[in-house]
């Protein structure tokens, strides 16, 4: 049995690399068609709808809401208590002396305050 499985395994991974041969030639192919036709007929990225994917950006990263604030200084910070990271001199402090809860932001559900 353990056999037969190997044997299907050693099968499969020739077919793969077969796969991949053939799909990088044809993929080569490609390539150099689409830059033979671009130059013969002299086209703009924008003519053939490439313009967009050249200049997209990587989306921009959400930043996590603040976590703690201290209204009398103006100072927020979005980390957590028990996570790995360099928390602020001023988070230390408040965990050192206890007051760290005064700090946290309670967030709010949107449900509440509705009858629905």
């Amino acid at each position: 049995m353990f056999n037969e499985i190997r044997s299907l395994d050693q099968q499969i991974a020739q077919l793969q690399a077969q796969r991949d041969a053939l799909f990088r030639s044809k993929r080569k192919e490609a390539v150099e068609l689409a830059r033979d036709l671009v130059q013969r007929f002299q086209l703009t990225p924008a003519q053939v709808a490439l313009s967009s994917l050249s200049r997209t950006h990587a989306p921009n990263k959400l930043k996590r809401p603040a976590t703690f604030y201290d209204p009398s200084r103006g100072l927020s910070w979005d980390g957590t208590l028990s996570g790995k990271g360099r928390k602020p001199n001023w988070i230390k402090a408040a965990m050192d002396d206890g007051t760290i809860e005064h700090f946290r932001i309670q967030v709010q559900s949107a449900n509440t305050g509705t009858g629905a």
